[in-house]
């Protein structure tokens, strides 16, 4: 692993077994009923891994500071590759360090409690508030997607070094950095595949490995490290100097984009919101009475649309009392006009809707989960999932949502 100590080996592969402790909770976070009480218990976890990896992290970058000067580049790796994957590594550290900051922030303007693990909750630093939530929410979710890019590039990065040089992700990395970088894109690969179901996730991730073990066998069979071994050392041009930290610059703010091109949220407000008095954020009453699903009716849409219905819950509350997430309140859906949640703010298509004289209902409901961008155009909703188009699922959704924001229940 060239030039690197005891220290530095030690702690970046703590921080990759931390990074990777926290990944996997993190990505079952989202795919937990909000209503189980072990959504909170993983949230727990989720704060405790990441204080160990932030722990880590932090050793890391001070070890990188110390003897930064001191590290070179393994036999038969070139000193341009060496500094591109320091690049990306110090990166990568940087933005797992910010984290925790906008993480904890993002929890507590949303008056969610902070606690390691089975520990008691850490007293608040700040009160709720929907700008803060917005915008940390935003980058924090955007440091993920700054990351993904960094992962993917070491990992494509290890693949081209592999075999050019015969140094892959261990060896032509900081120590620790590359199985890092694996294990996050694994994970990323199982996330991307399990959006409907987690039956395709294994499947998914399983091919992305043998993928990357067939790069590592065609690299063994060229032998390319020993050929690497036999080519001269050439300095690095000063241009590429100062160019390698602008591409891992650029690679960095291009991730922050991700959040709305995945998304389609914002750092904070845009759009026309609805006037109404602070602190309200649902319809006052419902205006249309509607027949609910019986008890077996229910348990019939859950079974079949309930692992899609869930990704509602991830943007939208259903009952009065509850503070929008990135989506509207849906408390009282039916009935209501489109784009009149009070204190929201609407996009321009659903503003024009709204106009337009469009009502909520079970048909207008269904044609707008089963293609919200061709139902509604330039609208700023997504289905996590993609669009409905399984008719019975659609149904079961459309069943679901009724029952959520129009029982009784809902309105106490």
């Amino acid at each position: 692993m060239g030039g690197y100590s005891k220290a530095a080996k030690l702690w970046g592969w703590l921080m990759m077994l931390a990074y990777g402790l926290h990944s996997l909770i993190t990505i079952n976070l989202p795919r937990t009923d909000k209503a189980l009480p072990l959504r909170d218990e993983l949230r727990g976890w989720h704060y405790l891994a990441g204080t160990l990896l932030f722990i880590a992290v932090s050793v890391r970058i001070f070890i990188w500071f110390r003897e930064r000067h001191r590290e070179t580049p393994p036999a038969g790796l070139p000193e341009g590759a060496f500094r591109w994957g320091r690049a990306l590594a110090a990166a990568s550290w940087f933005l797992i360090f910010l984290a925790p900051f906008f993480g904890v922030l993002y929890a507590w303007s949303q008056s969610l409690p902070v606690h390691l693990g089975p520990l008691p909750a850490l007293p608040p630093l700040v009160e709720a508030n929907r700008l803060l939530w917005q915008f940390t929410g935003y980058f924090h979710s955007g440091l993920g997607f700054m990351l993904l890019l960094l992962n993917l590039t070491v990992v494509l990065s290890g693949g081209f070094f592999l075999l050019r040089y015969g140094h892959g992700l261990l060896s032509a990395f900081p120590p620790g950095q590359g199985a890092l970088s694996l294990v996050g894109l694994s994970v990323t690969v199982y996330a991307f595949a399990t959006f409907r179901s987690p039956d395709p996730g294994p499947v998914a991730v399983g091919i992305f490995w043998l993928i990357c073990a067939a790069v590592w066998g065609l690299s063994r069979l060229l032998k390319r490290r020993e050929k690497a071994l036999d080519a001269p050392r050439r300095p690095v041009h000063p241009a590429m100097a100062y160019a390698i930290p602008v591409a891992a610059a650029a690679i960095v703010v291009g991730g922050a984009y991700g959040p709305h091109a995945m998304f389609r949220v914002t750092p904070w407000p845009m759009g026309e919101v609805v006037e109404a008095p602070d602190g309200v954020e649902w319809h006052a009453a419902r205006v249309q009475a509607v027949t609910l699903p019986t008890p077996a009716e229910l348990a019939e849409a859950r079974r079949i649309g309930q692992d899609t219905y869930k990704w509602c819950t991830f943007c939208h509350t259903v009952t009065k009392g509850k503070k929008h997430l990135v989506g509207p309140n849906l408390f009282a859906l039916y009935g209501q006009k489109a784009g009149t949640v009070p204190n929201f703010a609407y996009s321009d298509a659903m503003v024009k809707a709204r106009e337009g004289g469009l009502v909520w209902n079970d048909e207008t409901i269904a044609a707008y989960i089963a293609d919200p961008d061709r139902f509604m155009p330039g609208t700023s909703m997504i289905i996590s999932s993609g669009p409905v188009s399984d008719p019975n699922v659609r149904a079961a959704v459309v069943t679901i949502l009724k029952y959520e924001t129009m029982r009784p229940e809902a309105g106490e």
